[in-house]
């Protein structure tokens, strides 16, 4: 039975799902014509057969010859017996019988009637029209034209009430057909709503939260994420096109959450080595990064340790035209374009430089066979497209960690805290600015100041407010992310850089720094102590063209939280700080 069910409904039903929209809306248009053309069809047949029966009835001819008839009836009563008119009238009424009898043209008052009448089929018809010819009786000859105009009179009625009764039934019809249009008008409102409507606002509403929410809505529940259509056809196709760039949103998401979350350079390289290799399936690439101030490169990452290198550019990083001209460099099309390359006969290169602040930072070499299929195959280039966002994604925070990295053993850290400096802050700010501008991204600027701390060294000791400085500091850097920056920006104030934030996204950031700040209990020699927060919010560049503008109205914003009461975050409004001011 389900076997049956399956091959014979369900197989076939969705045989009709998968035709195009076009079959689909022909359908119900098609449907609502041939209805409405068969009920046309009837109403041409039964008004064809009322005209033929109103054409071949004989009776508006015999009620015309029986009313003829009984008037010149009339006059020949009227004339003198024997004389030669009353003769003529007397022929003229055997005349009109005889018409009668067998159809056929007569006329009235000189004007000829161009019917030929067919004869009454009825035996009493026929029978008063032969006594009207045989028998010239005055009486009987009146009595026979009642009879037949009588008949004639009956079956106009009879007609007339076919005619009522038709009407009724063209008026029946009439709604019939309305009803039927109005049928077909709803339900080609619904199949418009659930077969084009319903999937296109579905598709819309992903792709509008997806713009609105960015990498949270695939991260937070990947379910969201997911679009199901059950059908196809174009709208199918849509949807699985919608449905492949979710995913893919999605996988870039998840992999830039997880390269935030690594500690070192050599890590972040690692786990975009195994990008290339498991999704995209590039089996033979290699990563190299770049200093600018020695002008060199270093292999962070080989897809096969044997892989041979070009070590002329390991020294002068210029000879990498990638590298040198900040563009993506390929032989494919382009024979022979890098002069370093060691397989030039036998296969393809195709090399990524890594760009951040207008620098290039390092560079992704990737080696295809030399086929046609390299040269031709779209799924060989969406790959490498592909492997080119996954690099954008990775840059950032592979240079967050370089920078990380290198200036850890210098003088760019507040030892106290361990937090970067203003110094860090002066040098990082601009190659933060330019990879935000570049993006179209937001950057988020916290400038926060812990309240009433001056009593606690006054009260404590400098021991407790240091202790506080530097469990203050770490709630601060451990709950944003990787990539973002904070900052000891002086005395018990600390500036932290939310790096591409969505609008409006930083006050609920500061918010919930606050809140842990509040909650936290900093347990020292005399006793635990808790603490609160200020924090003034402003974005670059939402509120102003220059970041240390942005900067400088975060710490109105700041000032104004304090005018408050304190243990508050306050966003910047441009009424706090008029430009002519700055």
């Amino acid at each position: 039975m389900t076997e049956n069910f399956r091959k014979y409904i369900l197989k076939p039903l969705k045989y009709l799902l998968d035709l195009s929209l076009f079959w689909k809306i022909g359908f119900v248009i098609g449907s609502c014509v041939l209805i409405n053309t068969l009920i046309a069809f009837y109403f041409y047949e039964r008004l064809n057969h009322l005209r033929k029966h109103i054409e071949e009835a004989p009776f508006y001819a015999y009620k015309s010859l029986a009313q003829e008839g009984l008037l010149l009836l009339e006059k020949w009563e009227k004339l003198p017996s024997q004389s030669a008119e009353r003769l003529l009238l007397e022929a003229s009424i055997k005349e009109l019988a005889r018409i009668g009898l067998r159809g056929g043209v007569y006329e009235r008052d000189g004007r000829e009637l161009v019917k030929i009448y067919k004869t009454a089929s009825d035996e009493e018809i026929q029978a008063a029209l032969k006594a009207i010819i045989e028998n010239f009786s005055i009486p009987e000859v009146r009595k026979n034209w009642d009879m037949v105009l009588k008949w004639a009179i009956n079956q106009e009625e009879i007609l007339q009430k076919e005619l009522r009764n038709l009407s009724e039934r063209t008026d029946y019809l009439y709604i019939l057909l309305f009803l039927i249009l109005g049928f077909f008008l709803i339900w080609g409102a619904l199949a418009f709503f659930f077969i084009v409507k319903r999937p296109l606002d579905r598709i819309v509403s992903q792709i509008q939260r997806l713009l609105i929410e960015g990498e949270s809505l695939c991260l937070d529940d990947p379910e969201r994420c997911k679009l199901k259509y059950y059908a196809n056809d174009e709208i199918g196709r849509l949807s699985s096109a919608v449905r492949d760039l979710l995913r893919s949103y999605g996988e870039l998401a998840q992999f830039k959450h997880t390269i935030e979350e690594d500690q070192t350079v050599e890590e972040v390289y690692e786990r975009l080595a195994e990008v290339f290799k498991e999704k995209l399936d590039l089996k033979t690439f290699a990563f190299y990064q770049v200093s600018n101030s020695q002008n060199s490169m270093r292999i962070m990452q080989l897809s096969n340790p044997d892989l041979e290198v070009n070590s002329e550019k390991l020294f002068n990083a210029d000879l990498c035209r990638a590298k040198r001209t900040g563009h993506l460099v390929s032989s494919i099309g382009q024979p022979g374009v890098c002069r370093l390359f060691l397989w030039k006969e036998e296969a393809e290169h195709y090399c990524v430089p890594f760009m951040s602040g207008g620098r290039c930072v390092g560079v992704a070499q990737i080696i295809l066979p030399k086929t046609q299929e390299t040269r031709k195959s779209k799924k060989i280039h969406e790959k490498l497209k592909l492997a080119e966002r996954y690099i954008r994604e990775a840059v950032p925070v592979i240079e967050a960690k370089r920078y990380a990295e290198s200036l850890k053993e210098q003088t760019l850290k507040d030892p106290l805290t361990g937090l970067y400096n203003r110094r860090f802050l002066e040098e990082a700010l601009d190659n933060i600015v330019a990879g935000i501008l570049r993006r179209g991204t937001v950057l988020g600027i916290l400038m926060a100041d812990l309240d009433y701390f001056k009593s606690v060294n006054d009260k404590y000791g400098h021991d407790v407010g240091d202790k506080v400085l530097r469990e203050t500091a770490q709630i601060l850097k451990t709950n944003v992310r990787a990539s973002d920056l904070v900052v000891r920006f002086g005395g018990e104030e600390f500036l932290i850089l939310l790096v591409d934030v969505k609008e409006g996204e930083s006050v609920k950031i500061a918010e919930k720094l606050r809140s842990l700040v509040e909650a936290h209990r900093f347990e020292t020699p005399k006793g635990v102590l808790q603490r609160t927060i200020s924090i003034g919010v402003s974005e670059f560049p939402v509120d102003a063209q220059g970041a240390w503008e942005a900067i400088k109205y975060a710490d109105v914003a700041l000032y104004k939280a304090k005018e408050m009461g304190r243990n508050r975050v306050v966003r910047f409004t441009p009424d706090m700080w008029p430009s002519e001011e700055y």
